[in-house]
């Protein structure tokens, strides 16, 4: 049977600090990957990094500054 992993973050961005003030939860984002070393995951996020109000279904990578 196949895997599917939840990966549940909190990036430490303005956005994030607004959501999870909103939300009073421990975090802010939700991935979801295939793979068990997270290096494919898959969310609902920006498009563009430094536009927050554009989002979309977005491919992330574990390795970089903003996942």
């Amino acid at each position: 049977m196949k895997e599917i992993y939840i990966v549940l973050t909190h990036t430490g961005t303005t956005l994030s600090k607004l959501i999870k003030s909103y939300t009073k939860d421990e975090f802010s984002h939700v991935s979801i990957a295939l793979d068990e070393k997270l290096e494919k995951m898959y969310s609902f996020g920006r498009l563009n990094p430094y536009n927050p109000f554009v989002a979309g279904f977005v491919h992330e990578y574990i390795h970089t500054r903003y996942f």
